[in-house]
């Protein structure tokens, strides 16, 4: 089956993205009450190993410790916040590059050859070793965080992008290019929305490593964020107010995972990883 995009024939997904899905209530099961279930166990266990084993409260704290210190809720907020802030706006221009590069390199092999060794050597360096470089170049604050949450975000981004757009039908792009199709029209009709998936992927990926990096930014460019609340408390041995801190930007991190999955799905329902998750 095909259909037409614009005046270029462009392969229709699977006939199957036409039928409504829903999720059978075992599936339902296994994805949700399964894993609440066991989360509740772990945190249940927790307490009582602490409790039955009286272990230092500045080492470990109960669990319902670190509940009485979430009675500082502004504070952790508002430190939330700050982290969020330099996360966001490090991934969304993690995002704009990544595009760019994948689309330079996945259109030119030079570009290919000569951009993609640097991505791989600027990935395996230590993040934690170039953060003080960060905050000599660029000082103390929002700039020195974004630009460590965008080191940690470009490299899967650009990998998945670049992998996905390679993933084309090249007898559709054949054929598109005979009819007379602008590159850029081919790009926009067949390799992005055959690269969807794995870009898909490295957002996944990329939006929970940018918290992370907003984290570990604050360790050494920052006086507010989650970050610098932590180093404050471990400072003070205010263990729970830490863990407090972890609990909460960890949740975050959860939430977007499953934000960008929602998306995933409203965005491919016709791939095949979403009609497995109907089934």
């Amino acid at each position: 089956m095909s259909a037409t995009r614009g005046s270029f024939p462009v392969a229709a997904p699977n006939a199957q993205a036409e039928v409504p899905v829903r999720i059978p209530r075992e599936q339902k099961y296994d994805r949700y009450i399964v894993p609440t279930a066991g989360a509740i166990v772990g945190i249940v266990a927790w307490e009582v190993s602490v409790r039955a084993f009286n272990i230092p409260e500045y080492l470990l704290p109960a669990p319902s410790r670190v509940l009485e210190s979430m009675v500082n809720f502004e504070q952790l907020i508002g430190a939330l916040g700050a982290t969020v802030l330099s996360a966001g706006i490090g991934f969304l221009i993690a995002f704009v590059i990544s595009i760019i590069l994948a689309a330079l390199i996945s259109e030119s092999k030079l570009i290919n050859q000569l951009i993609y060794p640097w991505l791989v050597v600027a990935h395996a360096i230590p993040k934690a070793a170039i953060a003080p470089l960060f905050l000599v170049w660029l000082g103390f604050g929002l700039a020195s965080k974004v630009m460590f949450v965008v080191t940690f975000c470009v490299f899967p981004l650009v990998v998945n992008a670049v992998s996905g757009l390679g993933q084309a039908n090249p007898d559709q792009v054949q054929l598109v290019r005979a009819m007379g199709a602008k590159r850029s029209t081919v790009f926009r009709l067949i390799r992005i929305p055959t690269a969807l998936p794995s870009l898909f992927a490295g957002i996944k990926i990329s939006a929970t490593l940018a918290p992370v990096g907003a984290v570990i930014g604050e360790f050494v460019a920052s006086n507010d964020g989650i970050g610098h609340l932590l180093i404050g408390a471990i400072g003070n041995l205010d263990t729970p107010i830490a863990f407090a801190a972890i609990v909460l930007v960890s949740a975050f991190g959860v939430a977007i995972w499953y934000a960008v999955e929602l998306l995933e799905r409203r965005s491919i329902p016709w791939h095949v990883s979403q009609r497995k998750q109907g089934k």
